[in-house]
Formats: structure tokens, sequence, C-alpha cells
């Protein structure tokens, strides 16, 4: 025992002395103990027990020791000031832009960052993953790069702690306020505001995953966009934008819990989209299994949820607010649609609402290129317009090119005022082109008019 401890101790020595910014943690089964910042070498052993400052700790109970490095950097103004411990990171600081190139390798180092600059940036780069801890960090970038731009194709984990802003400029050539080559994960219990002069709020080229924190982000283009997908199982993100809300190029999208709030008034705006990849036309989908889901759009053909491939609602709360009319181009007409899948749309729980306002003149409320699925849950489809655009089709609540079923499970309401509607050739629900008639065919012991909670959604009728 007594040359265990002594090992112990070396060990514990030598790391701590090494290590500048650092932070020990104690685990004691799966609790810490004890979380000490910048630790020094005065550790006392006495036998089989071990004291740091007021806390002892029985040797044998200890299941490890952790020790958490990191380079801490602070703008102040037009000043920067670095701590970095480490031989193999390199962080160049030129005026307030800061470069820092890791080739560290094997274990994650926490990048920290503070402060307030009017006029600065950070350029990432590192061989392994990183973590990046945020914490009342307000940087604006004036030049042509964003306030954060990670070159590196690793993940980097971000940390949320306080209150914390990002916005760039119109110099931006990146295309993003925060960007980055790998991926993004998003935790903690703090907030990060970003604005987007020009270009997106989030761009990533893999993945972006938010698990806690809040997000706030104002972009001139989409507010989040990826290459391979969005994941969310917790936190808020709420975006105002001027395109996509969440914008995936190449994959999936799937919100598991949390909150997203989507506004946008732009032509052709999507709150979601995943279009495929060559070859993965079975990859864009979009699954939304929890959470809050609130997308209101006002633009032309704007479509709350559009997935190339599939969408499947098992759970969670979606509201989908829409506008817009229909427009033409170049003599196709793009259709305002609330939830639009290339594939089909399947709804097996959850409460969804889909609202089209009275000016969305020849919009739709669901729309599937395959099939809808009604297996379970409660879903409220409106149409409250009655406008058809000239030379486009017809106004529906809901259209399938194929089946349409509603099983015996769940809930479908669609409401809309008949005697308005009638003159106007407005068809409330079209399967395999045959038009419904909900007072006397027998889809009506599942389709019912007015929802039990409509309450809560007519501020939204307009």
């Amino acid at each position: 025992m007594i040359r265990k401890n002594i090992l112990f101790a070396s060990a514990m020595f030598c790391s701590m002395a090494a290590l500048a910014d650092t932070e020990m943690s104690v685990y004691q089964g799966s609790d810490v103990s004890v979380r000490i910042m910048n630790p020094d070498s005065k550790i006392k052993f006495s036998g089989d027990k071990f004291s740091y400052g007021d806390k002892d700790f029985e040797t044998s109970k200890v299941d490890s020791i952790v020790l958490k490095h990191s380079v801490s950097v602070l703008f102040d103004g037009d000043k920067v000031s670095v701590s970095n411990p480490f031989d193999s990171v390199d962080v160049k600081v030129t005026g307030t832009t800061v470069e820092i190139n890791s080739e560290f390798i094997g274990r994650e180092i926490t990048y920290k960052f503070s402060g307030k600059s009017s006029n600065g940036n950070v350029i990432f780069s590192s061989k392994y993953k990183s973590e990046f801890e945020l914490n009342g960090l307000d940087l604006t970038s004036t030049g042509v790069n964003p306030p954060i731009y990670v070159l590196t194709k690793k993940n980097t984990d971000v940390r949320l702690i306080g209150e914390n802003s990002l916005k760039n400029s119109d110099n931006d050539t990146v295309g993003a306020t925060m960007r980055g080559r790998g991926q993004f994960e998003f935790k903690g219990d703090g907030s990060l505001n970003i604005t987007s002069v020009v270009g997106h709020g989030i761009q990533s080229s893999d993945y972006v995953e938010v698990k806690n924190g809040k997000l706030t982000i104002n972009a001139a283009s989409d507010g989040i966009h990826v290459n391979d997908y969005y994941l969310q199982s917790g936190g808020e993100v709420n975006v105002n934008c001027n395109a996509d809300g969440v914008d995936v190029g190449e994959g999936y999208a799937e919100i598991n819990g949390g909150s997203l709030t989507v506004k946008s008034d732009a032509v052709d705006a999507r709150g979601i989209r995943c279009t495929f990849e060559e070859g993965q036309e079975n990859n864009a989908n979009i699954n939304v299994n929890g959470g809050n889901l609130d997308i209101q759009l006002s633009g032309d053909g704007a479509r709350g949820l559009k997935a190339d491939g599939a969408i499947k609602v098992d759970g969670g709360d979606i509201l989908i607010v829409l506008a817009g009319k229909a427009y033409e181009e170049n003599g196709e007409y793009n259709y305002p649609c609330g939830i639009k899948a290339d594939q089909t749309i399947t709804v097996e729980s959850g409460n969804v609402v889909v609202i089209c306002q009275s000016t969305a003149a020849s919009s739709r409320c669901a729309q599937a290129d395959l099939s809808i699925d009604f297996n379970g849950g409660v879903t409220t489809l409106y149409q409250n317009s009655t406008q058809r655009v000239s030379g486009a089709k017809k106004t529906n609540v809901v259209k399938s090119d194929g089946l349409l079923y509603v099983s015996n499970s769940s809930c479908l309401y669609v409401s809309a005022d008949y005697e308005e509607i009638k003159p106007y050739n407005v068809s409330a629900v079209i399967v395999n082109g045959y038009t419904l008639d909900l007072e006397e065919d027998d889809v009506t012991d599942y389709i019912m008019a007015i929802p039990s909670n409509w309450e809560a959604y007519e501020k939204y009728v307009k």
C-alpha cells in the first residue's frame, strides 16, 4: 500500500506540475466528489488516505482522478490574453484574430473562450476532437472570416455557460457566423445568440446536434445549414431567418426532445428541409419523436416540413402556420404546404396542427407522393383559404397521390367552411384523384371537423 501511494503521489505531482490550466475531478463511483481548478501539488498522503485542502479521500474508494486540460482565450476590446500549457498547441494572436493549431492527439482538450471584442475571431484546427467552452463570450467579426471558424473535420463539443453572442459582417466570405468543417454538438445550460449579416447562422459540413442550451439565431440565409444530419434531443432553438430554418443538404433530421421554433417570411422557405445524396434517396427523412416544433412561414411557396424521403411523427407537438400563396416560376407552380414528403407521411402518435391562413391561396396542409397514414395521435388540418392562384391547381387540405389511411386509433380533424369553399371548387381531401365527400363518404367515422383543443389555435387563423 505504501508503494502504491508513493507511485500514485508521484504521478499526480508530475501531471499537475506540467499543466497550469487544469481541472482535477476526483470520482467515487459515478459521482464527482470534488472538482478543483488549477490544482497545485499540495496533496498530503497518510497511510491509505490522502487529502487535498479540507477534503479527505480513502485511496481504496477512489475510482479515478481525471485531469481536464484547457487553453484559455480572453478577449478584452482590442487585446487578447492566452493561457496555453501545451507545447503541441500553437496559438498565434494577430491583433484580435486568434489562430489555434493543435497537433495534440489522444486526449480531448478544452478551449475556453470569454470576454468581448467588436473585431475578433477564432480560426481553429486540430488533429483530435475538442471541446469549446463559451463563457460570457461576445464576439463580432468585421473581416472576411466569421467569429468562430473551425477548419478541422473532427468533432467539436460546444459547452455554453452564461450568455454568449456571435456576429459576422457583410465582409464575410465564408458564409456563416459559426462555421465548421466537422461536427458541432451543443450542450450546457447557457445561451448563444447568433447573428448573420450575410450567410447562414450555423453551418457544418457534417452534422449539428443540440443536446442542451438555448440557441437564438437571426440569419440572413439558413438558420442552421448542415450536410449530413440535424439531431435535437433537448435544449431550445429559436430561428428567425431569410431562408430555411434547418437545411440538411444530404441527409436526415430527427427531433427527439427540446423545442425548435422557426419564423421566416422568405419566398420558398422551409422550416425543416431534407434532401438526399445521389444514390441515398431513402436517407432524406424527417423523424419527430418528441419535443415541440413551432414553424410559422409567411412567404409564398413555403413548406413547414419538406423531405425528399419520408416524414414520420411518433410523438411531440407540432404547429405549422402558412400565410403565403402559390407562385409561378418558369412555367411551374410552387405550392405552399404544411407537410410535404416525396415518399410517405406517417403519424403514429403526438399532436400535429397545420393551419393554412386565408392568404395561402392554392396551398395544401399535407401532401405525399406515395401515401399518407394516420395510425395514431391527433392531427388537425385547417384550410382557411378559399382562394386559387390563376393557372395553379386548387387549394387542398390533404393530397395523397397514393393511399390515404386513417385508423380507428387516430383522430384526424379536417376543418374548413364548406359552404364558403364549394363555389371555388376547393377540394378538402383528395385520394388518387378522387375528392372525398366529408359529409357522405365512410371516412367521416374517422375524419371530424372541429377538434376539442381548437381554442388554443384559433389565434393563428387569419
